[in-house]
């Protein structure tokens, strides 16, 4: 496993989801095949749809708790080639 997944791991586990989120952008700008680093990032992308849901579903989607969590999963989704909800983009 990459040094780089393992630290996004980690990142998750603790919620500092930005900071994972950073890693992995800084990690595929050098590298951007790392399948590893790509697996962290889709790890990540699920958590934040899972807590963003759980937030909505809680009607507490608004606010900058929730604005913050939902920036990071759409700028993460774009690195993974997601959508929103964890599907894949596909290109034309």
């Amino acid at each position: 496993m990459s040094s780089n997944s393992d630290r996004i791991r980690e990142k998750l586990r603790a919620a500092a989801y930005h900071e994972a989120f950073l890693i992995g952008r800084t990690a595929l700008e050098e590298s951007p095949c790392d399948h590893e680093v790509i697996a962290a990032l889709h790890d990540l992308t699920a958590q934040l749809r899972s807590n963003c849901m759980d937030l909505a579903v809680r009607k507490m989607d608004v606010g900058p708790a929730y604005a913050t969590l939902e920036n990071v999963l759409r700028e993460a989704s774009k690195l993974t080639g997601q959508d929103m909800y964890g599907h894949k983009i596909i290109s034309a």
